[in-house]
This record gives C-alpha cells, sequence and structure tokens, in this order.
C-alpha cells in the first residue's frame, strides 16, 4: 500500500482500501467450506499489517498533522485493521482442526455403510464435502494395475470435460509401470501433490489430457497389508490452488478409510464363515439324527433273535410301530408319496423341499428297510399296511 497524506482524499482511499480488505477477510473467514489453505488468511493478514503502518506513518508526520476529525476516522480504522488481523490468526490457527473435524465426520458418517461395496461408493463424496475439492476418485489396486472405481463430481458434474472423464474412467484398467508417480507412491505408501499435472511427466498422460487437471493430490489406501486402494482429488471448477494442507488432508482421511474398509471386510467375512459353519452343523445333526434311528432300529432287531420264530404275533410290536421305529416322520411321508406313484419332482413340490432332499430321504429309506430299489420299499411298505389294516370280511 503507497503511503497517504493527512489530506481527506488520502484517509479517504485508506478507509475504502480497509474497507476491501475487510470484505475479503470476512469472506474468507465465514466460508461455509472454508479454504484449507492458510496461505490466503496470512496474506490477507500482511496487507492488513501494511496499512496500519500506513496509518501509523499518518500520525507520525508532525508536519502533515491530521485534524481532529480525519483523526478520530484514521483511530476508528487502525482499531478496524487490528480485529481484522485477529480474526485472520484465528482463523488461520483453526483451519487444520476444523479440517480434521470434518474429517472426522465423514468418517463417521462412512461407518454407517451397511457393506464395503456401500462404503466404496460413498468415499469419494465424503472426501470431497470434508476438504473442499472439486473432484474425487477411488480406485483399486490389483497387483500392478490401478483400477478406477468411483469418481464423484461435486460441481460442474454436466460439464463436457467432466462427462468425457467420467465415461473415460469406466472399466478402465491402467497398467502401473515402475515409471509411474502412483506406482512409487504405492511402494512408498505415501502421498503427494502435483503442482503441474499438464507437464509432469510421471503422470498417466491420458486421464490428464481428458480430466484436463492443473493440479492434484493422490494418497494411497493401506491397510494391514498391502496397499488397496489410491484416493485422488482435486479442484478443477474452482481452479483454487492446491497446497500441502490439501495432500495431508487426503492422506488424513485414506488412513481412516483404509480401517473402516478392512473392518467391512472382515465383518463380511465373518458372517460368510458364520453362515458356512451353520449349515455344517445342521447337515451334522441331521447325520447325527440318522445314525440314531438306525442304532435304535438295530438293537430292537438283535433282541432275543428265537422270539421272532416262535411267536412273532404275539411278541413283535404291530406293523405300523415298526415302519415308526425305522422311519422318521419326514421318510415316512416321502415312503407314502413313492407308493402312490409319484416322482421324486412330485414329492419335492408336495413337502416343499429340493428334489436332491427327496433322493436323500429315499436312500435312506431304502438302507433302512433293506430294499434294494424303490419297488421293493414300495412292496414292503403296502405289506405292512395291510397286515396292519382290520381284516375286511370279519
Amino acid at each position: 500500500m503507497a503511503p497517504a497524506t493527512a489530506t481527506g482524499h488520502g484517509i479517504e482511499e485508506i478507509a475504502q482500501r480497509v474497507r476491501a480488505l475487510a470484505a475479503e477477510a470476512r469472506a474468507l473467514v465465514t466460508a461455509t467450506l472454508p479454504d484449507p489453505d492458510p496461505g490466503p488468511a496470512r496474506q490477507l493478514i500482511a496487507t492488513l499489517a501494511e496499512a496500519a503502518e500506513v496509518i501509523g506513518a499518518i500520525f507520525a508526520d508532525a508536519d502533515h498533522a491530521p485534524d481532529p476529525g480525519d483523526a478520530a476516522d484514521l483511530c476508528e480504522l487502525l482499531v478496524e485493521v487490528g480485529e481484522l488481523q485477529s480474526d485472520l490468526r484465528e482463523h488461520t490457527l483453526g483451519l487444520r482442526f476444523q479440517t480434521l473435524n470434518r474429517i472426522h465426520e465423514a468418517l463417521a458418517r462412512l461407518r454407517q455403510e451397511p457393506s464395503s461395496a456401500a462404503l466404496l461408493a460413498a468415499a469419494p463424496a465424503e472426501l470431497c464435502r470434508a476438504c473442499g475439492f472439486d473432484r474425487a476418485l477411488i480406485s483399486r489396486v490389483r497387483g500392478s494395475t490401478w483400477v478406477p472405481e468411483i469418481l464423484h463430481v461435486d460441481a460442474e458434474a454436466t460439464s463436457e470435460v467432466n462427462v468425457a472423464l467420467d465415461a473415460f474412467l469406466a472399466g478402465r484398467e491402467i497398467p502401473l509401470t515402475t515409471s509411474m508417480l502412483e506406482a512409487e507412491l504405492i511402494r512408498r505408501r505415501a502421498p503427494a501433490l502435483i503442482h503441474d499435472a499438464q507437464h509432469e511427466g510421471r503422470t498417466f498422460r491420458p486421464l490428464m489430457d481428458v480430466s484436463e487437471t492443473r493440479s492434484y493430490v493422490v494418497a494411497p489406501i493401506v491397510t494391514s497389508g498391502p496397499v488397496i486402494g489410491l484416493l485422488h482429488a482435486d479442484a478443477y471448477s474452482s481452479g483454487r490452488p492446491l497446497s500441502a494442507h490439501d495432500r495431508d488432508n487426503v492422506q488424513t482421511f485414506a488412513e481412516g478409510f483404509g480401517l473402516l474398509f478392512e473392518r467391512a471386510v472382515l465383518v463380511e467375512r465373518l458372517a460368510e464363515q458364520r453362515e458356512r459353519i451353520g449349515k455344517a452343523f445342521a447337515s451334522t445333526e441331521t447325520m447325527i439324527g440318522e445314525l440314531c434311528d438306525s442304532q435304535v432300529r438295530l438293537a430292537r432287531e438283535t433282541v432275543d433273535p428265537t422270539a421272532a420264530v416262535s411267536s412273532a404275533a404275539s411278541v413283535l410290536p404291530p406293523p405300523e410301530a415298526r415302519i415308526n421305529s425305522l422311519l422318521t416322520p419326514r421318510e415316512r411321508e416321502v415312503l407314502s408319496l413313492l407308493a402312490s406313484g409319484a416322482t421324486n419332482a412330485q414329492i419335492a413340490d408336495q413337502l416343499v423341499v429340493s428334489e436332491s432332499t427327496v433322493k436323500s430321504h429315499v436312500k435312506h429309506i431304502l438302507r433302512k428297510l433293506r430294499a434294494s430299489n424303490r419297488a421293493e420299499a414300495v412292496s414292503r411298505y403296502l405289506r405292512l399296511v395291510r397286515a396292519h389294516a382290520p381284516n375286511r370280511s370279519s
């Protein structure tokens, strides 16, 4: 700011300049999503300090001392400059904490996602929301391949560039050559800030051409094992310059996301294992039940073998009781339907089970009745039923 005299014209110039700086400072401090870079705020503080020096120089000029009215105006301007500097310093100190708080809130929302797939889909939008980016891309890393998954565009989503970028990334698989920047970051597990993406030789040139990004930040998604993905972000629409703070913010978000994604995958695997174990226990329970039925049948058949020869009518249980002791209720249902001439498919429909389950029941029935085929099993079943039926001639 150029020096000014104590004339009314000079003081008015200073006042206009201070009012312009005040408007710029308040816009910076009260922004809904503050710029995470403290550089602009620090520059404003320095400019306000220059304004304060100019005002101080006016008071110190003994040859051109301001009149009382102008002096009062200058004092008010000096107070306003001091207040603006104080607000900007407080804003600068709180920027990092504000961004960290938004990242924490974003990760808390992601933690509520019901699956790892939903978590993956929601991450880019949350990154833009928390850190003030216009575009964010989350990708998977599969061996030596970089696979873009979800692109979120927070502003101007339907612009020609962003529509072309979305189409370019769909189904794309990018080889991670040793000279590529992303390959190096995966090896080092470190984030990066690319200031001049259009002239950086280590970037993936086709992506830079279609995205028209000027600068971007990228961070690997790290779990307890290898790097599983990448997070890219830029400020294409707003055009704000990215800084080391943006790089650090993306790294913080990527670290938290990696933990959440690993947890979600482990929970899903545990649920899958629990389901498999449950099916295995159910199958084992069925086998044990059938084995117990077989053991009981065998014990009853081997008790006093001479009794069956001497007095079958008085010693053996009635035919219905023998059927009940040999077969389970479900097997009796299947055998009854077999006797009616039903096929396996018809029995499955009737009992609302799978055809493979019916085949399993038939196999158990043949074994328990000691029959070599279905016809023999039905014949034995019918003989038992007829023997138990009341004498029609009596």
